[in-house]
Parts: C-alpha cells; structure tokens; sequence
C-alpha cells in the first residue's frame, strides 16, 4: 500500500490528529478505560470540535451550511439516468434462541419484518467523493444514502470531524476540503466511512461492488475504493470486481471529483453511534437479503481457486482484539474443546480460506466481533452462537438481523460487563459457561 505524504497528513481529520498527538496518546493508553473519563471526552468532543476546527469563526465557501439530500431524492429532483438493480425485499425478524431465559427482551424486536428499499444505480454529474466517507459533494449540496437516521443516529463523519449536521433541518457543513483534487471523466464510488471494518465491508460495502458489477453495461466504469485497506479486503475486491476491472484508491481526506459518478444505492446499515437516548426506535442493523446471497453465490463460485481442506464442523472464534475480551476465555475454551470443538484464529486465514471455513461449519461460538461476519458464507441452517455483552447502547440485533434471512440459525449467550468499563460497549465481560452449553444443546 502506498505510505501517507505530508499532504496526505494534513487532509485526515481533526480526531486522527488528536490521536496521534502526545495528549491522545495517553488517553488512548491510560485514561480511556475508565468509564466517566471516556464519557467526558466523547461529550467534549461532540460539542467542541466545532471549535477546535475554527468553524466558529470561519467565512470559508466550502464550510457553508448546505442542504442534505437522500440519493433517491437527488436523482428524482434532478432527474438522474437510474437503473433498477434488485427489487425491494421484505426482511422478517423473528426471535432468536436467547440465554438466560430472563434476557429475551434484550432481543426482542419492534417489529415482525421491515421493507428494504430496491436497489439501484443513480448517476450524477459533476460529483466529488471523499477518502473513507459516504456523503457525496456537489455544488449546492451534499447527497447522503436514503437509510440514514440523522435525528437517532450520529454520523462517523461527525465522530470524526469531518462534518456538522443538524438534524432539524437536515443540513450539514461539509469540513474536509482538497485544494487539488483528481479529476476523472468516469467513476463508480464505493469509499465508505467503515470500509476498513472487515464486518463493514463484507455487509455494506462489497454487496454493493457485487451487485453493480454483476450488470454487463457497467463493466468498463473505474471503481473507487479508499485507500489502506487489509490484504484480505483487497482479495475479496478482486475477486467480485474482477482483475480487469480498473481500481481508483482514494486516501483518506482527498477528494476525487467526477464528470460522470455512478453511485450504487445503500445494501446495508447500522448506526455509528446514538445521538441521543431520549429517541426510541434505533435500528439495530438493516440488511438486503438478496444483495448479500448474490454476493455469496458469487464468492463461493471461486472456491475452486483455493485447495479443499479437511475443516472442522464445531469452531469456536478464539477474539485476539484489545476491546470486547472474554475475562475467562480459557475456562469456556477448555469446554468446548472438551465437546469436539476446534479453535480458530480467523485472521490467520486468507479471506477465500474464510469462506471455505465457514461453508463448512455446521455449529459455531463466537464472541461478537468482525470476523463473525463471514457467517454470511454458512449454508443455512448452519447454528451461529455469539457471545455478547450487555450495555445500553449495544445493538443486540446486528447478527440475527444479518444471518436469519439468510436462513442460518442464531442464538445468543447475553453476558456482564466486568471492571471498569461499565459505561464502554467495547468493554470486556464474563461469560456464564453453563448459558452457552444450555445454547448448543438446545
């Protein structure tokens, strides 16, 4: 991957600056653990980076307060070439299999099926893009996708400096701005807020690089996709786009703009954080069901690439990132090992040996965590078990909203947050081994 220059440097946000100062670093290493701390910085951050960026004081063109339009509101109003791609689905949300007895109303959901919108490709004239963003900038004003919740939900734009939204008024002050930036006569955008998030992207990102490149008349338009993304991502791009397909990165914080932008329609989403709790109703994920068996269909048609191998039917997701730790990870480990389980590191395995793995399996447990993702690879039926903390603001959820469209069995074993991460959704917990053998053996 190509290293970051100086004005690479000078374009990421506000928040990446600040982490990487002397003063970020040590809340990063030794205060973000405790809970009024972290509390205390985030509300800060919310309210005062405005000013720490000078938009308080700025007169700057770019920064102005300008209109915030949903993609299917812009091609409407300005009657953009649009082409149909899948039809809108209705998605149901049954219960899922929940241990303890007493914590089934963690899951319970607001609703029995929700309608997810059709998919389709819109293009617009005269777009710019940003690195590692999902709004879209135009002269008057900046083209969002058609799920988002801004009154519910806060934006990573705005976690991350890059931008200001009221809600009210669905407007939004735009804060990244390139100097210089490429320009390309034709383009297809697929740069994403998360798109370095392996979950992220196997759920939001490459469901819709699949389902745009899967249309014949497509097949010569440049793909732009953000820079520094993990090798395993990267596998996956060029096996969906295809290895003709010509590849645009963008950076983080450059901008790409485009005479002719071909922009695919949202395949998925879940909220980066909650504006507020006096709102009920946050959506805990949305998922196409049909964008993402495409994707699997056309994933698992490449199998043959990667030699056959004995993989095991029980896996158990060994979690080696620093957030979200199983505190008795070795008593469970010992456990399920006991009951014919293998222990798997995922992040040790190609992404194509991923799939492989996951076709395959016939009963997992994992904690919650991105690798969990490829279970949108498991033939149904398949028992996905996910260990997961309980917190106010986890969105309980995001993996039977996923998987049990998909026809794969899911059940949850709810856990306690443990130490001093009390009021942190990535804090560690403790899990009562006898939920989880009460979850497989029933």
């Amino acid at each position: 991957m190509n290293k970051m220059t100086a004005a690479d440097l000078c374009a990421v946000s506000p928040l990446t600056r600040l982490q990487t100062s002397w003063l970020g670093k040590k809340y990063t290493t030794y205060l973000k653990k405790y809970a009024f701390i972290n509390w205390f910085v985030g509300y800060l951050w919310r309210y005062g980076y405005p000013f720490y960026i000078g938009i308080g004081v700025t007169k700057r063109k770019a920064k102005r307060w300008r209109k915030l339009t949903s993609l299917y509101e812009f091609s409407k109003n300005k009657e953009c070439p649009v082409y149909k791609m899948l039809d809108a689905v209705s998605v149901k949300t049954p219960m899922p299999k929940v241990f303890p007895f007493c914590d089934q109303d963690y899951l319970a959901s607001p609703h029995e099926q929700y309608e997810f919108p059709e998919i389709f490709v819109a293009v617009m004239n005269n777009a710019t893009v940003f690195g590692r963003t999902n709004f879209i900038v135009t002269d008057g004003e900046i083209v969002c996708h058609d799920l988002y919740d801004f009154e519910r939900d806060y934006t990573s734009e705005e976690l991350h400096g890059r931008a200001v939204i009221d809600p009210v008024s669905k407007r939004i002050r735009w804060l990244h701005h390139d100097e210089a930036p490429i320009r390309v006569p034709k383009a297809a955008a697929f740069v994403d807020a998360c798109s370095t998030n392996y979950a992220h992207w196997l759920t939001e990102v490459l469901p819709r690089i699949s389902v745009f490149c899967s249309e014949e008349r497509f097949k010569e338009i440049p793909i732009v996709v953000d820079d520094r993304l993990h090798k395993n991502i990267l596998e996956s791009l060029l096996l969906v786009a295809g290895a003709e397909r010509e590849v645009i990165v963008l950076p983080v914080g450059r901008a790409l703009s485009v005479d002719e932008l071909y922009v695919t329609s949202v395949v998925g989403y879940v909220p980066f954080g909650r504006r507020t709790n006096k709102l009920s109703g946050h959506s805990h994920g949305m998922f196409s069901s049909t964008a993402i068996e495409l994707l699997r269909k056309k994933v698992h048609s490449f199998e043959i690439i990667e030699p056959q191998q004995n993989w095991p039917e029980k896996i158990f997701l060994c979690r080696n990132s620093g957030a979200r730790q199983v505190i008795n990870a070795i008593e469970l480990e010992t456990q399920l090992v006991n009951r014919g389980y293998v222990l798997i590191e995922p992040e040790k395995l190609s992404f194509l040996q991923q799939v492989q793995l996951f076709k395959n399996a016939k009963i997992i447990v994992s904690p919650t965590g991105a690798a969990l993702a490829n279970a949108i690879f498991c033939e149904p039926q398949t028992q996905v078990n996910i260990l997961m903390a309980k917190h106010q603001a986890m969105v309980y959820r995001y993996w039977c909203n996923m998987l049990m469209p998909l026809q794969i069995k899911v059940g949850y074993a709810l856990c306690d947050m443990a130490g001093s991460y009390g009021s942190d959704i990535h804090g560690s917990y403790t899990v009562n081994i006898r939920d989880v053998i009460d979850l497989l053996e029933t």
